[in-house]
């Protein structure tokens, strides 16, 4: 094999060599004529021209709440997380991590969330509340909500009747060792439920999350 050897004023050198097996043709490989920006990659067209350009940030993971979860105060993170194990399914790129409710981010960047929760009670009753995905930047020792939705039962449903609620919102990660995501609800009572686990049939995760990145800083 042929290598091309950059040596240093030191005496070492880097070497750039052929292929381990020969090339079913004689390539050509064209450089770009200028540097690119600070975390840009090199990139082909598929015809041996390179170029520099941000790779795609996107990247995405599923959860869903494995059994129920039974509220114990009024406002509260939600708790019972676990990554979709779904048929077919398959993450891209890095999952979050999960601890106790609250979710860290594997990076910088911008990400979004859509959260679909199943709540009721075991007992007909009235009950005004709200669910709110919220950001920390401090580890966790506060949040700030970015996305909420709400409602009101007037106590005339039967017990067990089960409601879905879906809500949806982008937040930014500066600094992703301190960032901390969680589903919180609020006004909850402590004698509802958020329903876990597969509704029957076919019909998938009784509450679930999708969180995604949209696009780096």
């Amino acid at each position: 094999m042929s290598n091309l050897k950059l040596v240093h004023s030191g005496g070492n050198s880097v070497s750039l060599t052929t292929p381990t097996n020969n090339p079913s043709s004689n390539v050509t490989f064209k450089l770009p004529q200028a540097d690119g920006s600070s975390g840009q990659a090199l990139v082909t067209d598929g015809n041996g021209a390179f170029s520099f350009a941000t790779p795609s940030p996107y990247q995405f993971s599923s959860w869903y709440v494995t059994t129920d979860y039974t509220p114990t105060a009024a406002d509260v993170i939600l708790r019972n997380w676990a990554e979709s194990n779904a048929d077919g399914y398959e993450r891209l790129g890095t999952a979050p991590t999960y601890s106790t409710g609250a979710f860290t981010m594997p990076s910088t960047g911008y990400w979004r969330v859509q959260a679909s929760i199943t709540y009721y009670h075991t007992s007909a009753t009235g009950d005004t509340f709200a669910f709110a995905l919220r950001h920390s930047t401090d580890s966790g020792s506060s949040y700030n909500h970015f996305a909420t939705v709400g409602g009101r039962l007037d106590g005339s449903l039967p017990a067990n009747a089960k409601l879905n609620w879906t809500l949806a919102g982008t937040f930014k990660v500066a600094n992703a060792s301190t960032s901390r995501l969680c589903l919180y609800g609020v006004d909850i009572r402590t004698d509802g439920r958020i329903m876990g686990g597969t509704q029957s049939g076919t019909a998938g995760y009784c509450s679930s999350m999708h969180i995604e990145k949209m696009a780096n800083l």
